[in-house]
């Protein structure tokens, strides 16, 4: 008998936390993450794995977020000055559901708690085993998938340049090299987007530094079965 492939449900994981300071709330993080909320080991296995990250994510608030959201608030008493309540915020977007792929990426905002700062992680599912793919897996066997994206990336970055729509650090092409990851990526319609951490290739205005190549015979692969419903 053929599995059931694995299936968001309509209501994700949604967590909410408040921290304090001498009586006064100074930090709020809300989690919301995907879930499938199936018996089937697959939906067990995927819900757990984001069952811990936003357990991970709680806890880096607390441990990062929550002292410096103290010194902020304690700061602009001590001034007189305007002071808000820092938020910290993660959530998910799917960004394709197409034969047995789920890929998706999720996104941490961090508001009135300078520096600004946005994190952004993604995964790509098999369907019908319940586990991550990898970047390779998009790509015939022996292709040389870091080189072929960071080329891709300067080419690109180095045209946004030239056409002043986007800047860049001015080493940004040593950059693109070594900040690489090859699980920063994602599929969409479009095709396989791979993206880059804020200040890690580009000023912070440029926020997170995404990339993308067209499918095609020679990578990425596109998922060729097609979701139907």
């Amino acid at each position: 008998m053929e599995k059931e492939l694995l299936r968001l449900s309509e209501t994700p994981l949604h967590l909410e936390k408040t921290w304090e300071s001498g009586g006064v709330p100074v930090l709020t993080a809300e989690v919301t993450l995907p879930r499938c909320g199936g018996k089937s080991r697959r939906a067990r296995r995927f819900d757990r794995y984001y069952r811990q990250y936003a357990r991970a994510y709680l806890k880096y608030c607390e441990a990062e977020l929550l002292p410096r959201a103290a010194e902020t608030m304690h700061t602009a008493l001590e001034r007189s000055a305007p002071w808000s309540c820092a938020r910290a915020v993660l959530a998910y977007r799917v960004t394709l559901v197409r034969g047995d792929i789920l890929s998706l990426y999720t996104e941490g905002r961090e508001e009135h708690l300078p520096p600004r700062l946005t994190l952004r992680r993604a995964e790509t599912w098999d369907r019908r085993t319940g586990f991550l793919l990898p970047l390779t897996a998009f790509f015939p066997p022996k292709t040389a998938v870091k080189k072929r994206l960071v080329r891709a990336a300067r080419e690109t970055a180095r045209e946004q340049m030239e056409t002043g729509t986007a800047a860049y650090y001015p080493n940004y092409g040593a950059l693109l090299r070594r900040a690489y990851s090859s699980r920063s990526f994602y599929l969409a319609d479009d095709g396989l987007h791979w993206f880059y951490p804020m200040y890690s290739v580009a000023p912070a205005a440029e926020g997170i530094v995404d990339f993308s190549l067209s499918y095609g015979e020679a990578g990425p692969l596109l998922p060729a079965e097609e979701e139907k419903g």
